[in-house]
C-alpha cells in the first residue's frame, strides 16, 4: 500500500496543532491498498480538484461525523498544490436528536419528516382551536386546515434552522410549538398581530373615520415619541441587512477551522425583535389606532399625524419580520 504523511506535512508547513489547529499525531492518509486499489478518501481528493477547476470556493455540506475525512481531503489537496489552501471547506452540521435518543440508521432509530409533521400538526391544531375559541372567532374548516398546515411546516423548519450547524438539534415538540417564545408559531402570531393593526386602520379609512395614509415622506416622524419605537427601529429594522450579511457571508478562517454560516442568527434576530414588538403596543403599550369613543367624542380628534407615523412604522416592522421568515423558507401569514 501507499500513504500520504500528513503529520510530516503539517510539521513542515508550521501549521498549528492542538486547540484551534490540527490534531497532534495526525494519522496518515492511505491512498492505495496492498492490492493496488484506491481508497474512497483519495478518490475524493481527485474529485475535489475537478470541483476546484470549476469554482472559486468549495463548500462540502457533510455531517460532522466526516470531519476528519474531510480535513484529510483538504490537506491532501494542499500537499499536491499549495494554492488549494483555503479553497475547500467542510460545512459541517450535526445530527438531529430525538427525546428518545439519537437517530441511527444502522440501529433502526429514525423519524420520518412526515411523522414529525403529523405530530406537530396535532399539537398545533389543538392550540389553534383554543385560541379561536378564546377570541370567539369562527373560521371555516378550509381556513383552519390551511393555517395549521402552514404553522406546522414553519415550526419544523424553524426548529432545524434555529441552531448553529455544529450544535446537535434536540427535537422537543413542546418547545417547537410554543406560542409564547422562541418558535415559528410565536413569530408568526406576532407578525399577524401587526397585520391586524394595519387592516383595522384600513377599515377605519374605508369607513371615513380617519384620513387615508399619506406617503412616508409626508409623515411627521417626530410624533413617534415613545422610546420603544426608536429602540425597535434602531436595533432591528436598520441592522437587518447587516445581520443577513454576517450570517450568510462569514469570514473564511485559517484551516482547519470551519466557517460559521448561521441560519440560526436569523432565527435569533426574529425572536428578539418579536419579543420587543410584543411589548410595544397593546393594553400596556403604545396606542396606535384611535378608539371609536375617541373619534366620536365631543372634542375633535387630533391624533391623525401620530397614527399615520405609527402605521408606517408597523408596516416596516412587518416587512422586516416577513423578509426574515422568507429567508427561512417560511411563508408569512396575514391571519392566524
Amino acid at each position: 500500500g501507499a500513504y500520504l504523511d500528513m503529520a510530516g506535512f503539517i510539521a513542515d508547513q508550521g501549521y498549528k496543532t492542538g486547540k484551534g489547529g490540527y490534531q497532534k499525531d495526525y494519522p496518515p492518509l492511505y491512498v492505495l491498498r496492498p492490492d493496488g486499489s484506491t481508497l474512497y478518501t483519495y478518490r475524493d481528493i481527485v474529485y475535489s480538484f475537478k470541483k476546484a477547476a470549476r469554482s472559486d470556493l468549495i463548500l462540502n455540506i457533510i455531517c460532522s461525523e466526516q470531519e476528519l475525512a474531510q480535513q484529510k481531503v483538504s490537506l491532501g489537496m494542499m500537499m499536491m498544490n499549495p494554492e488549494m489552501k483555503g479553497r475547500q471547506y467542510h460545512l459541517s452540521y450535526d445530527l438531529v436528536k430525538l427525546t428518545t435518543g439519537k437517530m441511527s440508521g444502522r440501529r433502526g432509530r429514525y423519524l420520518l419528516a412526515d411523522d414529525l409533521y403529523d405530530d406537530l400538526k396535532t399539537v398545533i391544531a389543538e392550540k389553534m382551536r383554543k385560541k379561536f375559541e378564546e377570541k370567539n372567532e369562527d373560521v371555516t374548516p378550509e381556513f383552519f386546515e390551511q393555517v395549521t398546515h402552514e404553522v406546522s411546516t414553519a415550526a419544523m423548519k424553524y426548529a432545524l434552522l434555529s441552531v448553529g450547524c455544529l450544535t446537535q438539534i434536540n427535537f422537543d415538540i413542546a418547545k417547537i410549538t410554543d406560542f409564547e417564545d422562541a418558535s415559528a408559531p410565536f413569530i408568526l402570531y406576532n407578525s399577524t398581530r401587526v397585520a391586524s393593526v394595519v387592516r383595522k386602520f384600513d377599515k377605519k379609512v374605508a369607513e371615513g373615520k380617519v384620513p387615508a395614509l399619506p406617503a412616508l415622506a409626508e409623515c411627521d416622524t417626530g410624533k413617534l415619541d415613545d422610546g420603544k419605537e426608536w429602540e425597535i427601529l434602531m436595533e432591528f429594522v436598520l441592522p437587518f441587512a447587516s445581520m443577513i450579511r454576517d450570517g450568510a457571508s462569514p469570514a473564511l478562517p485559517e484551516p482547519p477551522l470551519l466557517p460559521q454560516y448561521g441560519t440560526h442568527k436569523v432565527c435569533d434576530f426574529l425572536n428578539h425583535m418579536v419579543r420587543a414588538l410584543s411589548g410595544y403596543y397593546g393594553p400596556t403599550g403604545v396606542r396606535i389606532l384611535p378608539t371609536d369613543s375617541m373619534l366620536e367624542g365631543p372634542e375633535p380628534w387630533d391624533g391623525a399625524a401620530a397614527t399615520h407615523a405609527r402605521v408606517h412604522l408597523c408596516k416596516a416592522f412587518k416587512q422586516v419580520i416577513d423578509n426574515g421568515l422568507r429567508l427561512l423558507m417560511i411563508e408569512p401569514l396575514e391571519r392566524m
